[in-house]
Formats: structure tokens, sequence, C-alpha cells
């Protein structure tokens, strides 16, 4: 599990906010306080980790560590969230612990056991007849 406190940036604005992000599976837990910590912390953002364009490292001459979450949008405009570790290195390991988790989760759902998908259409699906036999059925009525 990749967990530990950041900074994310404010949109429109200079503020960063501490946040504290726990990966679980999929999904990219923000709260304000540490849960272990604070058993009432509540959780302030959730991001779907398979829904990411892309986690990247980003360079910057006035800050360092920081790294960018870019998720899947509607138009693939979405900005993207910036975040700051304490350092570059740190940076370096939120972004490939959470690549990493994006691709365990990905893989799990890429090899998935096609469904068995024997018919013409939803109600022959697991017919065993041929095509033959389907359309004579269709034709009778």
């Amino acid at each position: 599990m990749v967990a530990g406190w950041v900074r994310r940036k404010v949109k429109n604005s200079d503020k960063w906010v501490k946040r504290w992000l726990e990966v679980n599976r999929h999904v990219l837990y923000s709260y304000q306080a540490c849960p272990t910590d604070t058993p009432s912390a509540r959780v302030m953002n959730m991001l779907d980790l398979r829904k990411t364009r892309e986690i990247k490292l980003v360079t910057d001459a006035n800050h360092d560590g920081l790294f960018l979450i870019i998720p899947e949008s509607a138009d693939n405009e979405h900005p993207g969230y910036m975040m700051k570790a304490e350092t570059a290195e740190l940076a370096a390991e939120w972004v490939a612990g959470l690549n990493k988790a994006r691709t365990v989760e990905l893989e799990k759902i890429t090899h998935l056991p096609a469904p068995a998908r024997d018919g013409c259409c939803s109600f022959c699906f697991g017919s065993r007849k041929s095509s033959g036999e389907r359309e004579s059925l269709v034709g009778s009525y």
C-alpha cells in the first residue's frame, strides 16, 4: 500500500494544502488527517487510479518534489492534480507506487476470462445451436 503526506495545489490559487494520501487497491483516498492517528478522519476525495490518463513527475525550477495525476475526462482537457512531496526522491516513489497500483489493477481487468458468447444476440448467448438453427427459430415467428 502507498500512503503518506503530500501537499495538493489548490485550483486557481498559489495555496497548497496538506493531505494524507492512501492507496487501497485501485482507489487513491485523500484525507485531511492520517486515519491511523485520527480514527475519525473523513475521506475528502477519492480517485479511481484505473481511470487516470497519466501519473508523472513534474520539473519546476521553483519547486522540488512535484508530481501530477491526470484523470481521464470526456474532453481529455482535465489539467490534473498537482501534488508536492517533501523531496524529489519521495515524488519519484509516489509516481512509481501509484503507477504500479494502477498497472496491477488494470491487469486484473484485462486478464478476466471473456464471457462465453456463442449466440448471435442476447437471447442466444449460451445456446449451443448452430447459426442455421438460430435463424430458423427467428424466422418461424
